[in-house]
């Protein structure tokens, strides 16, 4: 039943040729011509029978949520068995939904009002499909618009893009009224230039990698281990600096080299990270509100007459706050991460230009004029 089908299709479409009662698409079918047929008619034809029958078409899966998408991103490569069907006699094709789209294209009924047709119905189709149009011109759906037809208002500013209006064939044969549709003209196309994925895990590095730099930076030690002709330390801000012997800084009293003195005795510049377990590690010394800590006991470094004293928890109570400094590293912290999110907002706005694949020659229509011709030559002979 369907054979009978697709050669009913067939024999009206031939009549609808004869008749120039088709477009150019379909008078010279290709497949890049099938493709934009088939979206110039979807313009036409969008009821929802029509949406779904274009989605079993060109997206079963349900890939796109709109279906003029999945028209041209159909393979044009499927639409050659329907090319060879219209064009090479006696060739079959065996996709049945290609057959169904062709009856869709030319206004032909589907399969399963057809097979209701009564023969009175039938010859009726096909004497309407016959009839040569008397008062209308079929305008060719163009492919590429050239400029001669591109039509620019007065009114529109020469920093608008020019619309462009495309004169499409009769709605049916119905009418014989034009269908006018207006396009912008297609500008270069922009993708984003750098993935969000990639610029998540970038900045989530770089923050990384910036807190612990900032925390090493930090906690880091100034201590030099002394040459051999150095026998001598002072003071320096905070931690002992070996020198040799009557090289002294200006106010800063010059002792005895010891080594460990030198490796040990450290003054604590962060006292806000004491906790309850430096008490028995730090040493202390403190007049009023002038508290110091170091890292080992021993004479105060600046004035040798004082000596340290243990860290005890009520000084620690009283003089430090561990809560304080986790609360400013935390607003530090939060400071850089929003600078980084600005910074990796701004490479998600970056977009470069995408150019065109170059298209690679299609040679259905040269196929077919080779055939045509080989026929003509057979044909003279």
């Amino acid at each position: 039943m369907f054979e009978d089908y697709k050669k009913a299709i067939l024999d009206f479409y031939r009549i609808k040729k004869e008749n120039h009662r088709l477009s150019l698409n379909l008078e010279a079918p290709r497949r890049d011509r099938l493709r934009a047929e088939c979206a110039k008619v979807f313009l036409r034809k969008n009821s929802k029978v029509d949406r779904d029958f274009i989605r079993s078409v060109f997206d079963p899966t349900n890939e796109y949520e709109d279906q003029m998408r999945s028209i041209e991103r159909f393979d044009l490569d499927r639409f050659r068995a329907l090319v060879s069907f219209l064009t090479i006699e006696g060739r079959d094709i065996r996709d049945d939904r290609l057959v169904k789209l062709l009856a869709w294209l030319i206004d032909f009924p589907p399969y399963n009002e057809w097979r209701e047709l009564s023969e009175e119905e039938l010859k009726f189709i096909f004497e309407e499909a016959a009839k040569k149009p008397e008062d209308e011109e079929i305008a060719e759906p163009i492919i590429s618009k050239p400029t001669s037809d591109i039509k620019v208002s007065d009114n529109v500013s020469t920093t608008q893009p020019p619309q462009i209006v495309i004169v499409g064939e009769p709605t049916g044969g119905s009418n014989g009224e034009d269908v006018i549709r207006t396009e912008q003209p297609k500008g270069p196309k922009f993708v984003p230039r750098f993935y969000p994925r990639y610029i998540t895990i970038s900045c989530i590095v770089l923050l990384f990698i910036g807190t612990t730099s900032f925390a090493v930076w930090e906690r880091r030690t100034k201590i030099r281990m002394p040459e051999p002709e150095e026998k001598f330390m002072y003071w320096d801000e905070d931690h002992y600096e070996p020198v040799k012997g009557g090289k002294q800084n200006a106010g800063a009293p010059i002792i005895p080299l010891n080594e460990n003195t030198l490796r040990q005795q450290q003054k604590i510049t962060l006292p806000d990270t004491l906790t309850s377990y430096s008490i028995g590690k730090v040493w202390y010394k403190g007049h009023g509100k002038d508290h110091e800590f170091f890292t080992a006991s021993g004479p105060y470094p600046q004035d040798l007459q004082r000596v340290l004293k243990p860290l005890t928890n009520t000084i620690l109570t009283k003089y430090t706050s561990n809560y304080r400094y986790i609360l400013t590293r935390l607003v530090w912290f939060i400071c850089a991460a929003f600078f980084i999110s600005l910074c990796g907002y701004g490479a998600s706005k970056l977009e470069k230009e995408v150019k065109p694949a170059v298209k690679e020659p299609d040679t259905e229509e040269e196929e077919t004029t080779a055939l045509l011709g080989n026929e003509l030559q057979a044909t003279g002979a």
